[in-house]
């Protein structure tokens, strides 16, 4: 998703580099402020790279993230129904069976 989202793959060039890319938060994007500009930071330590993104990768990152989880949501919902829909033919579910409100006799 960082890649889709525009930010850059960097690999460190020096020891400096390198020891701080370990000390960054493993498994999050970190925010640095460095000469005036806002960058955001998801290391890579296993692979001694990490992306790099300013304001504008980061918010489309936060964007597809948000766009990933809806779209989880909907189709764990979507599971849900089918699920209950599945379950309810196991009942004999229908008008015939259960009236037409779905509750038992002649409402």
């Amino acid at each position: 998703m960082l890649a889709a989202s525009g930010f850059k793959l960097i690999t460190p060039k020096t020891a400096a580099q390198q020891q701080k890319l370990q000390k960054l938060p493993q498994g999050r994007v970190t925010m640095i402020q460095k000469r005036g500009k806002t960058y955001y930071i998801f290391p890579d330590p296993a692979h001694n790279q990490a992306y790099v993104g300013g304001p504008r990768e980061y918010q489309a990152y936060l964007q597809l993230r948000a766009d990933k989880k809806l779209a989880r949501e909907n189709l764990e919902t979507a599971e849900m129904y089918q699920d209950a829909a599945m379950e309810w033919s196991l009942w004999g579910g229908g008008e015939g069976v259960w009236g037409p409100m779905g509750g038992p006799g002649p409402f």
